[in-house]
């Protein structure tokens, strides 16, 4: 617009009319807001960050100073886009800061069709300027007047007016041609640069990956959902038509073996939901209708099957909601609903087997692959144990049966599908440890009818589908046992009248048994970690831990009874369980407590080598899991960042710490509904992927033995989910306007 104005001026010096030419009615026009805006988006850019879906309005161009109307100007191309609708315009940018991730501003050509926002005239009162009709016609190119016959020729056409106008007219093409094409190689080279196109509404959660590979995005927009399919590169490839409802908080969407998305939806009072049926394609079927509102996330069996459990609201909870039932839509999209207390145990093959308690009365019902099903009442049983999963892909299930005359025994279920077996084991159930040739399950006796939790005996039974070995009995009672892969079995007697800790070692074909005494007594606590993605134990060792005259050990047992080494443990710590990688490697952390109190510190045993860490800081708190296993071994501490905000994290491995050490005051985790909350997420290389949503931090870390990059930058569109890890390795991240892409 300048140089259109500079030519201007040029002219009339030459012609000799001064500024006085500036107001010209021809020139001098002005824009109502009314009409459509240059400044607006031909396409819709990122909507906001707190997702709204109004646009600020475009500021009113003043019209006193030159100099504001290059302050306009500078404005238009350097501010963020944000600019009021114009007619058939679509939505543009409302954010407070720049996206790299918007899609280029289209301002089509601007620079000659765009007349010039202000005019000003030397001794003109702008007050008393009347209202100006908007032009649509160029500036340059006026509309013809119609010609009189009384007006004279040399009024119609003054030579040198007409000659000084052309001349002036292509010196202002000239620049305007210029200026298109600057504008539109760097409107080129923002598109080459933007990442993804915008999301049609606000992400409800993080990318699905469908089981044929499908990336679905759900998005709510005006009380009505969409989902769109996304390209590796986190493009909308297309959107499905609009539903009814919103997804809630806890039930992201989940796929179905047949490579579809599951969505449900509800209304706004969440006392009816939808669930809804996506493909690849986009195309949305309604599948089934439901009471109530889910309260977490729903299961997927292998057949398709899906199991929801869900709410409603009411006036007697004092959180205003109660459990309400379980739901089961089958393959064919039939609905049975189940009580509230329901335990859904899922099968490799496709067969599912719930457990209900209702009013008294237990029932398994179970639900085969080949669609055939069965349901047993079952003895009453206060406390039971859920459905047992074998590695057979076989189900046990042991309810304990009582009898008035002091019986105690087990009923054991095995079921296939929906057939079953019923047998019969002496004791009543306890403890279980599923291994690859079985399921090992302790059962007990006690004398009369009160458990004092010491008195009695144990039987230890190997369970198959087949066959029921002769139990492995020990005179006592246990506090724990272990088996190792070869079968071996470390029996810790419980008597806490004794002064030391009796460990019974059984040969895996149970024919030889021996007892090692430990020098001290059981701990009577100890430390508690949520572990994700841990492994199976590789060695025949036993793992013991006592304390003796102040002072915490690690007895580490061999398969004959023999103590292969005693390792004493940091003063004034408390040791958990030992745990393994999914290489097998063996590790112990012990955590820095008050008894009943949250743990301050930690130290990781990394027993291959026996060596310590440092003093770590305690684990995280909010129910986020503090230790996580990549598929190649490599383990991550999840710590606090006291006493800021936020988390720190820690590899380890075989060899003990690795190095890596990154903290976040604001990670990501993934939503509530799953527990443990998880912090990482794992490539197939073993790349772990950390998200931060820290203003000043936004982004998405790459960890690997060699240390933690940033290998995405979201600066001003941070994160909202935990990233995706698609099966090619491409991870997805969510943004509130996109979705982002790392390459595989």
């Amino acid at each position: 617009m300048g140089q259109v104005r500079r030519a201007r001026r040029r002219l009339a010096v030459a012609l000799g009319i001064g500024s006085a030419v500036a107001a010209i009615p021809a020139v001098a026009w002005a824009q109502p807001d009314e009409a459509a805006s240059a400044g607006a988006s031909e396409n819709p850019g990122p909507p906001a960050a707190d997702r709204t879906t109004k646009t600020a309005e475009k500021p009113k161009r003043s019209a006193t100073s030159e100099g504001a109307g290059t302050a306009d100007a500078e404005q238009d191309t350097e501010a963020p886009s944000s600019t009021k609708r114009g007619f058939g315009g679509k939505r543009a940018t409302a954010t407070g800061e720049p996206s790299n991730d918007a899609e280029p501003e289209e301002r089509g050509d601007a620079g000659a069709n765009t007349p010039d926002p202000e005019v000003n005239s030397e001794g003109v009162d702008a007050a008393a300027k009347p209202t100006l009709k908007s032009v649509v016609s160029s500036l340059l190119a006026p509309r013809a007047r119609a010609h009189h016959d009384d007006e004279s020729e040399a009024a119609a056409k003054p030579p040198l007016l007409a000659t000084m106008l052309a001349a002036a007219r292509r010196e202002a093409e000239e620049r305007r041609t210029a200026a298109a094409t600057t504008a539109e190689a760097s409107r080129t080279a923002q598109s080459s640069a933007a990442a993804s196109t915008p999301l049609p509404g606000s992400p409800q959660g993080p990318v699905v990956v469908g089981a044929e590979g499908t990336v679905y995005q759900v998005t709510t927009d005006s009380g009505n959902t969409r989902v769109s399919i996304i390209d590796s590169s986190g493009n909308v490839v297309t959107t499905s038509d609009a539903f009814a409802g919103r997804p809630s908080t806890y039930a992201q969407g989940v796929a179905r073996p047949d490579g579809s998305l599951l969505i449900v939806t509800s209304n706004e009072r969440g006392n009816r939901s939808t669930v809804w049926s996506v493909n690849s394609e986009g195309v949305v079927t309604k599948v089934a209708t439901f009471t109530g509102a889910p309260s977490g996330r729903p299961a997927v069996g292998a057949d398709g099957a899906v199991y929801i459990d869900t709410y409603i609201p009411t006036i007697f909870s004092p959180i205003g909601s109660a459990d309400y039932r379980t739901v089961r839509i089958s393959p064919t999209d039939t609905v049975r609903s189940f009580s509230p207390d329901t335990s859904v145990t899922l099968a490799p093959d496709g067969s599912a087997y719930l457990l209900s308690t209702q009013f008294g009365v237990r029932t398994l019902s179970a639900f085969g692959a080949d669609g055939k099903t069965k349901t047993v009442v079952l003895p009453y049983e206060r406390y039971g144990t859920d459905p047992i999963l074998g590695d057979d892909g076989h189900v046990y299930l042991p309810v304990a049966v009582r009898t008035l005359f002091g019986g105690k025994t087990t009923r054991l279920y095995t079921f296939s599908g929906a057939s079953s077996t019923t047998r019969t084991l002496t004791g009543l159930p306890g403890n279980f440890v599923v291994k690859s040739d079985g399921v090992y399950l302790q059962t007990y006796t006690y004398p009369g009818n009160t458990d004092n939790r010491v008195d009695g005996i144990t039987y230890l039974y190997i369970l198959t589908a087949q066959a029921i070995a002769e139990p492995r009995i020990i005179d006592g009672r246990l506090r724990s046992f272990q088996v190792t892969p070869e079968g071996t079995i470390y029996a810790v007697i419980n008597d806490p009248s004794l002064p030391n800790t009796p460990v019974v070692v059984i040969s895996p074909d149970g024919t030889s048994r021996s007892t090692v005494t430990l020098p001290g007594t059981p701990l009577q606590f100890g430390a508690f970690n949520r572990i994700l993605g841990a492994g199976e134990q590789a060695d025949d060792h036993g793992y013991v831990t006592y304390t003796a005259n102040g002072a915490t050990y690690l007895a580490v047992l061999n398969a004959d009874g023999s103590v292969d080494r005693t390792i004493e443990l940091p003063a004034g710590t408390v040791p958990g369980q030992v745990f393994f990688g999914p290489d097998g490697a063996a590790y112990l952390v012990s955590q820095v407590r008050e008894l009943g109190g949250a743990a301050t510190g930690q130290v990781l045993l990394t027993l291959s080598n026996g060596t310590f860490s440092p003093v770590l800081p305690g684990p995280a708190l909010d129910s986020i899991s503090d230790i996580q296993f990549g598929p190649d071994g490599s383990g991550y501490l999840v710590l606090r960042n006291d006493p800021s905000l936020g988390n720190r994290i820690v590899g380890f491995d075989a060899s003990g710490l690795t190095g890596v050490d990154l903290t976040l005051t604001r990670p990501v985790v993934n939503q509530y509904g799953s527990f443990p909350l998880q912090a990482l997420v794992f490539g197939p290389d073993g790349t772990a992927y950390v998200a931060s949503r820290a203003t000043d931090d936004s982004g998405v870390y790459a960890l690997t033995s060699s240390g933690a990059t940033k290998v995405l930058d979201l600066a001003g569109t941070p994160p909202l989910y935990l990233p995706v890890v698609g099966p090619d390795g491409t991870v997805y991240v969510t943004t509130g306007q996109n979705v982002r892409t790392i390459p595989a």
